[in-house]
């Protein structure tokens, strides 16, 4: 997956550059270096000094290695022995799992209203239940409309009810708040929010 720059556009259209990944971001090794002389640094993390691009591959060649441009904006360029292609599948592999740690918790919000069935009500029930195992917050809203805002302790009881029901699995952060024509509850995943 290779990224290329068309007139201030990455191939996916958008402007501006992407994410530095495995596959976009791949370091000089060996003959690609472009530097006559690089600063060595050995296997082992050990520092040799500045010395000839050609004796520094043959140095790596003598360990059955790779000399790698690890800073390629030094003066001179800082170039590292080691096993390349094991550094890059770590790297990708360390790449991948920093994805899948920031998976993104987006806010779900359901809406009900005061006079609700009590079948919806259980169809509710499992839908803010398989957001929070995903991870999502969810912010249940309870609708007035007209007359119905004179009955506000009515849509408190199904809102601290569906605190209740959800006990477990979800933790409220505060009580049910009225603004405007909604009631509102937050809530989030258990274990998000014993942390809290």
């Amino acid at each position: 997956m290779k990224m290329v720059l068309l007139r201030g556009r990455d191939a996916g259209g958008k402007y501006g550059g992407s994410a530095i990944t495995a596959e976009n971001h791949k370091l000089r090794t060996n003959e690609e270096i472009r530097a006559s002389n690089v600063l060595l640094v050995d296997s082992n993390g050990s520092n040799i000094g500045v010395v000839g691009k050609q004796v520094a591959i043959e140095r790596a060649r003598e360990q059955s290695l790779d000399l790698v441009e690890v800073a390629p904006q030094a003066n001179p360029p800082v170039c590292k022995i080691m096993d390349y292609s094991r550094y890059y599948f770590e790297r990708k592999k360390k790449l991948k799992e920093n994805k899948k740690k920031s998976r993104n918790a987006q806010l779900k919000q359901i809406r009900l209203s005061p006079n609700i069935s009590k079948h919806d009500l259980q169809v509710k029930f499992g839908k803010i239940s398989r957001f929070l195992k995903d991870g999502h917050k969810v912010k249940v809203n309870m609708m007035f409309r007209g007359r119905q805002k004179e009955h506000l302790d009515v849509g408190r009881e199904i809102l601290n009810g569906i605190v209740r029901e959800l006990e477990g699995v979800a933790e409220p952060q505060g009580e049910p708040n009225f603004e405007g024509f909604y009631m509102s509850v937050m809530l989030v995943p258990a274990a998000e929010g014993k942390g809290k």
